[in-house]
């Protein structure tokens, strides 16, 4: 266990180490580097929007492609 005793030795071990949990009272706390938590906060939306995606197909709220190009074609001339 590491103990840290002020912001530079907090810096040093999560440098070190990564992620890190801290406890207080029975409430967790978690530190990490600024690079991890983007990561960490984008794969939680890419696996919101393919659950979305999922349950789109799975209740039918889907379109064909080719419908769709040929719309954007004639609506917007792409």
């Amino acid at each position: 266990m590491i103990q840290v005793t002020n912001i530079q030795d907090l810096k040093t071990a999560i440098n070190k180490n990564g992620e890190m949990v801290i406890t207080m009272n029975n409430n967790d706390i978690v530190i990490m580097k600024m690079e991890e938590y983007k990561e960490k906060m984008l794969e939680k939306d890419i696996e919101e929007h393919l659950l979305k995606s999922e349950d789109d197909m799975k209740h039918g709220r889907v379109r064909n492609a080719r419908e769709v190009f040929k719309e954007w074609k004639e609506k917007y001339g792409i």
